[in-house]
């Protein structure tokens, strides 16, 4: 897994332009990973960077915990529920020691991985935890593969990738679950518009995209069923050294 270029994580701030698409047809978190973030943190008190339009934070803020939700896009952190603020993983806008559990999910690759960590070692009290989710398409499916491809779904983590974090902190632990989401062929599409390849393309690829998608989902499925479309979550955490 190779993580993006540094000039390219400016387009981790498009996600803006849609954010009640990205609302509407991203998937949330499954109970498992977020129970496993619940268990993980020593305390109630939560920093979510790239909290976007809070499907993450509303997760764990209906589990008691204290959300604090960072972005840099201020149209997304409209929708979400939970006390917003605007900021990176290289600058996020709260206290030393302020925070118990501080939580990226769709978001690490989008942040400069040296930098995120010195700000997570700065910002969480003695005991705090790093959380880093990724919801990604269960291309093991090849049916979902072919999909994955067509809307450019991006890089595939392997179970057994690991996020780099500075010696500031102990052994990562990693959890696995799958889930599925029930999806139209408009919701299919409406996925596709939340990726950044949509987002920085042009209209004639936009285009380009729908029709294949039209081309083989109704091939393969001509009556337009519902699809349960699989996903994987890879959830990881880090404790803070004494």
């Amino acid at each position: 897994m190779v993580q993006p270029k540094i000039t390219n994580r400016l387009h981790g701030r498009n996600f803006g332009q849609s954010p009640h698409e990205y609302d509407q047809f991203r998937p949330g978190y499954p109970d498992e990973a977020l129970d496993f973030c619940v268990n993980a943190t020593p305390g109630p008190r939560v920093v979510d960077v790239g909290a976007g339009t809070g499907k993450l934070s509303t997760g764990l803020r209906d589990r008691g915990l204290d959300v604090v939700a960072i972005d840099p896009d201020t149209s997304a952190l409209e929708l979400n529920p939970c006390h917003s603020l605007v900021g990176t993983g290289e600058n996020i806008p709260v206290p030393n020691a302020s925070a118990d559990m501080v939580t990226f999910a769709q978001s690490w690759h989008w942040v400069d991985p040296d930098l995120a960590t010195q700000e997570c070692a700065r910002v969480l009290a003695p005991g705090g935890v790093v959380a880093i989710l990724i919801n990604q398409l269960d291309v093991s499916h090849d049916w979902v593969m072919r999909i994955a491809r067509i809307i450019h779904a991006g890089d595939v983590y392997r179970e057994e990738w690991r996020p780099k974090l500075s010696d500031a902190f102990g052994d990562v632990e990693a959890h696995v679950c799958t889930f599925t989401q029930e999806v139209t062929f408009d919701d299919v599409v409406g996925l596709a518009s939340t990726r950044s390849y949509w987002l920085r393309s042009g209209q004639q690829q936009r285009d380009r995209i729908v029709s294949n998608l039209r081309d083989y989902l109704f091939r393969e499925n001509p009556m337009g069923e519902k699809l349960q479309l699989p996903y994987v979550c890879l959830t990881y955490v880090a404790r803070l050294n004494a």
